[in-house]
């Protein structure tokens, strides 16, 4: 399936009519634009009927030019930053997507099978593909566990039952305790203290690869191949670590913040003298324009979540899965019972049942 990124964002067709971009609430942040919209105009009444009683206490609109200028270069650099690391969550993803599915045909195609316990193994490492690729979105959100729906049929019961247990001395390796900062605890993204489930299934498709080279159960070209995919699987879930726990600075953010509001206040001051009918419309507008920029850059920011403009994860899953059904649905080309004729012509080392 192919998401269309274009159309359906511009038109949203209801019994064939369709609702352009500027008449439409879903995926917008007006909500989270409105509460300080209407703060910032109700406070701009306010200072309409103070500057009609005393026109002294009205300032120059000019004086706000410079401030406009720097404000919007602000405004920029922060929509700027926070797309970046939507976009290059994007490109990521689809280096996942793609990187999972040419695993999956290459394990479907190349790995030979000897033996029953040989194809079990190589079905479950089919299944493993997937699973990791599902394993990433839960750990970018959030979501511990190997309860969701999604790892039904997926996670062998021997790995569940280690993944049960890693915490009483289970594990690939001893990961000392360190203490987490607050704002890595909220967020949800590092457990120092046991090894996540990505990782893990990172270590169970290595030690496949490992274990079908071992056997003679795939080309030498081909080991070497399935080992640099999977070291750029984990290498695209560092990335995906390192967007999520690399934010905005907060003194940026802060800064930001203040300066923003600081203008939406002296900004009544200036427009009080063209009339409080006129202060109060441009009020809103220029409210809801620099408030509604702030809250896309906020919105966008963290691309793994489960907002309207957050990345179809779900549905980069979908297609994973949607290759590993039809591997599981075709025959591979070594599968069982032209294994041992297959690879006796390759190695001339014949396999007796």
């Amino acid at each position: 399936m192919i998401i269309d990124t274009a159309r359906p964002s511009n038109v949203v067709r209801v019994l064939g009519f369709g609702w352009p971009d500027a008449l439409r609430i879903h995926g917008s942040v007006v909500f989270l634009t409105l509460p300080g919209t209407c703060i910032m105009t109700g406070y701009a009444v306010g200072i309409g009927f103070l500057i009609q009683k005393y026109e002294y206490l009205a300032i120059q609109l000019t004086v706000m030019t410079m401030v406009s200028l720097v404000l919007s270069l602000l405004l920029v650099f922060r929509t700027n930053s926070a797309y970046d690391r939507y976009w290059e969550g994007r490109k990521i993803w689809q280096e996942i997507k793609v990187m999972s599915r040419s695993i999956i045909r290459s394990f479907w195609c190349c790995v030979m099978e000897k033996s029953t316990d040989d194809s079990a193994q190589k079905l479950q490492a089919l299944k493993n593909v997937a699973a990791f690729v599902i394993s990433i979105k839960h750990y970018l959100r959030g979501e511990d566990g190997i309860e969701h729906a999604d790892y039904d049929g997926l996670l062998s019961p021997e790995f569940r039952v280690a993944f049960a247990t890693q915490g009483a001395g289970f594990g690939y390796g001893a990961i000392p305790r360190t203490s987490v900062g607050s704002q890595q605890a909220r967020e949800g993204w590092e457990r120092p203290d046991e090894l996540s489930l990505p990782h893990m299934l990172l270590y169970e498709l290595q030690k496949f690869v490992e274990s079908i080279q071992d056997n003679h159960q795939i080309h030498l070209q081909y080991y070497a191949s399935l080992l640099a995919s999977i070291n750029t699987l984990s290498s695209l879930l560092g990335s995906c670590e390192r967007i999520l726990s690399t934010p905005i600075p907060m003194a940026y953010r802060i800064h930001l913040s203040h300066a923003l509001y600081m203008y939406l206040l002296v900004l009544p001051w200036a427009l009080a003298s063209m009339g409080l009918a006129k202060t109060v419309i441009l009020q809103f507008v220029v409210s809801f324009m620099m408030i509604g920029i702030d809250s896309i850059s906020r919105e966008i920011q963290n691309p793994f979540g489960y907002d309207a403009n957050d990345l179809p994860l779900d549905a980069y899953c979908d297609a994973v899965l949607a290759e590993l059904s039809y591997a599981l649905k075709h025959r591979s080309p070594k599968a069982l019972q032209r294994a041992e004729s297959t690879y006796s012509n390759s190695s001339g080392d014949k396999t007796s049942k």
